[in-house]
This record gives structure tokens, C-alpha cells and sequence, in this order.
């Protein structure tokens, strides 16, 4: 008698991760940390245009207030993240003066480690926090998916398993100053960020825009394809087919959803991993549109205008005339007030934080859902013959 055996079932491929995608695509650069012991009454009005703050209270509790919204309350052990860097106020209390940010900053200077102290009667609130300076085109579909403010509380035991142990090494790193402190923390920045969206999307059932989108079967599949396989020649007719849906039904409800239809979302996508490519490989311009699904300098180039409002080669030259963090910039330096913990200020940013030349005079919100040119996809035509390099249409394209 034979025993056969049965070999053993292959393992299903994991699921492509479309969140680490995204995410793998948001650059965090310039982030300034700062730790302080504030004692009651005080309050900073803070408005800080391409700086997403983030604040992490180790001790007592105090008020945030964002925008006209009503205030809320952040206790010892909460995490809190805005985004989009909207306008907020921080405060002891209600009743505590309100001055303004750079008014704070003047009245009370920080230390060569970012430290700061406010005297006062009430009780004492620490908290460690900083700001970290994002791409200031936001073309990444993840910021429109996220709200203005993001609250993580420290009751929650999810924050005090995978949130809290970073804030200590922040504090940690922030506290001893030791050699490579700029380039532990400028990494524990992104692994903040990342640790912040992930712990919203997966605690926050009624998440808006993107991210709700990939929590539906249908749109959630077609996402995925398009992320997955972005530089293929992505028809609707096509996705449709893929996903296992009406091109109808599927149009419809990725809309609404994601909040533009799925062929100009793609042109976002594609163009977000383009901007990324131009911000740091050295290749020509033909090969980052061929990597992004571009077979035609010309449609590249008009698609990329369209969502930046900058030229391809127009946004190379304005991210190399800042300092890449981890490149060859210059040194960590003290911020106004004389001590935030600096790292490499963001390409295309100001030191103030505000966007320079064609960011700042044509940057532009990301196409409307309703638009003739959102509705329109930009197919790589993949059938057009090619150029030879030495034509001089093909020359001044490569050149621009």
C-alpha cells in the first residue's frame, strides 16, 4: 500500500498594500522638534502654512482649538496630529491670554536642544512636538483623506502599545543631543507620521474621501489595481473588467467615494510618483515619464503641468535649490526664538515654511471631480512612433 503525499497548498499572494503606497510617497522634510514645561495660564495662536504640527502631552493637559470648531481637551499620554496644517490655538484653559506664535517665540527662547519654559502659577503641562514641513502642491491623494485634526488618546491601548514607545525615543533623542540626533529624529519623524494616519484609518469608522474608499469591495479592488500597476495603459472599459463591475457602477461609486473619477485619479497618482522621481534620481525627463506610464514627452508634460502647475523640468530645478534632508545640505540650525531642533529645511519651501517660485505662483488644488479635464484621462500613447534624440522638438522638451 502507497502513501501519497499531498503537497502542500501555495500560500495566496498578500493583497498589494495601498495605504504603505501612498505613504511611501509623502515627504516629510525640515521637521523642527521642540519640548516645553508650560505652567498655567498661557495660549499660542498658531499659523504655520506648509508645517503640519504635531504635539504629544507627557504631563498635565490643555486646550486645542482648531479653526472656529469647538475647543477639546488633550490630556498626559494623547497625540495630536493636524495634517493640513490648519490654524489652531493652544491653551491652559478658556480663559487664558491668547498671543500669537511668533510673539511666544520672541518672549520665551528656546535652547540650543529645542527646550522652552513658561512660569506661571497654575498647574505645569509638558508637552514635546514639532512641525513637519510636506510636499506644498499636496498632490498626494492621502491629504485630502485626512481631517484637520487627528486625536490619539493615550487611553486607547493600541497608542500606548505602538505610539508611545516612539514619543519616548523622540523625547529621548530631543533631551541628550548626541551625535546623529538630527538624522534619528528626522527618520522617527516619518515613522510618527506614518504611525499617526495608520492608527486614524484603522480606528475611525466613518474615515472620509480615500481612505473610505478602500474599506468598498469595488473601489477598494480598483484602487488597488491602479496603484499596483499605475504605468499601464488604464482604460475605464478596462479597470471595470478587472474589478468584476459595470464601467457605470464603477465610475459612479469611485466618485463618490474618492471623490474624482478614476481615470484622473490616476493622472494624480502617476504624476505624484513623478514629482517624487524628479525630486531625487538623476534621470532624464523621457525616462520618468516612461516609468510613470508616459510614452509621449508631450502628454507627460501637459499632464504634470496640469496637476502641479508646473513644467516637469520647471519643478527639478526649483527642488534642487533647497537642500534635501539626508543630502548635502547645510547643518541643523536654531529656528527663530533660538532653539528648535532643525533638520534640513524642505525642497520648494521657504525658511518660513511658504512655497517658492512655481509652487507659490502656480500651484494648484487638485483637479475637481467635475472638471472636463479630470474627466479625461491621459493615456499614454503607446503606439506613437518615437522621436530620435537629436530631433530638436524632441531636444527642447528634454530641455524644459
Amino acid at each position: 500500500m502507497s502513501i501519497r503525499s499531498t503537497p502542500p497548498a501555495e500560500a495566496a499572494p498578500p493583497a498589494f498594500d495601498v495605504l504603505s503606497d501612498v505613504m511611501e510617497q509623502v515627504r516629510l522634510e525640515g521637521t523642527v522638534y521642540f519640548s516645553a514645561e508650560l505652567h498655567a495660564p498661557w495660549g499660542i495662536s498658531i499659523v504655520r502654512s506648509h508645517r503640519a504640527p504635531f504635539y504629544a502631552v507627557t504631563a498635565g493637559g490643555c486646550e486645542l482649538q482648531v479653526g472656529k470648531r469647538a475647543a477639546r481637551r488633550v490630556e498626559a499620554g494623547d497625540f495630536v496630529l493636524l495634517p493640513n496644517a490648519a490654524p489652531h490655538v493652544v491653551r491652559s484653559d478658556r480663559e487664558a491670554l491668547v498671543v500669537p506664535f511668533d510673539t511666544w517665540l520672541q518672549t520665551h527662547p528656546m535652547d540650543r536642544r529645542g527646550a522652552s519654559r513658561h512660569a506661571g502659577p497654575g498647574a505645569a503641562t509638558r508637552v514635546i512636538g514639532g512641525f513637519f514641513s510636506v510636499d506644498p502642491l499636496r498632490i498626494n491623494p492621502l491629504f485630502g483623506a485626512l481631517p484637520a485634526l487627528i486625536h490619539l488618546r493615550g487611553a486607547d491601548p493600541r497608542v500606548r502599545q505602538l505610539l508611545a514607545p516612539t514619543l519616548r525615543l523622540v523625547e529621548a533623542e530631543i533631551g541628550a543631543g548626541a551625535l546623529g540626533a538630527p538624522t534619528v529624529l528626522r527618520r522617527l519623524a516619518d515613522v510618527l507620521f506614518i504611525q499617526a494616519v495608520r492608527l486614524h484609518a484603522e480606528s475611525e469608522r466613518g474615515v472620509a474621501g480615500w481612505l473610505r474608499g478602500l474599506a468598498d469591495a469595488r473601489v477598494g479592488r480598483a484602487l488597488m489595481l491602479l496603484h499596483e500597476r499605475y504605468a499601464e495603459p488604464w482604460t475605464l472599459d478596462a479597470l471595470a473588467r478587472e474589478v468584476g463591475t459595470s464601467r457605470t457602477l464603477l465610475a459612479v461609486r469611485f466618485r463618490e467615494l474618492v471623490g474624482e473619477p478614476p481615470m484622473a485619479y490616476l493622472t494624480r497618482w502617476r504624476i505624484t510618483r513623478a514629482a517624487n522621481l524628479l525630486h531625487g534620481a538623476r534621470l532624464p525627463l523621457a525616462r520618468v515619464a516612461e516609468q510613470v506610464g508616459y510614452h509621449s514627452d508631450a502628454v507627460f508634460s501637459k499632464a504634470f503641468r496640469r496637476v502641479t502647475g508646473s513644467a516637469p523640468g520647471a519643478w527639478r530645478r526649483m527642488v534642487r535649490l533647497a537642500p534635501v534632508a539626508g543630502g548635502q545640505g547645510p547643518a541643523p540650525q536654531a529656528a527663530a526664538g533660538g532653539g528648535f531642533v532643525e533638520l534640513p529645511a524642505a525642497a520648494g519651501l521657504t525658511a518660513a515654511g511658504g512655497p517658492i517660485g512655481p509652487a507659490r505662483d502656480r500651484a494648484k488644488a487638485p483637479l475637481a471631480a467635475g472638471s472636463d479635464a479630470a474627466a479625461q484621462p491621459d493615456r499614454p500613447r503607446s503606439a506613437a512612433p518615437r522621436r530620435r534624440r537629436g530631433s530638436s522638438r524632441r531636444s527642447r522638451t528634454l530641455a524644459a
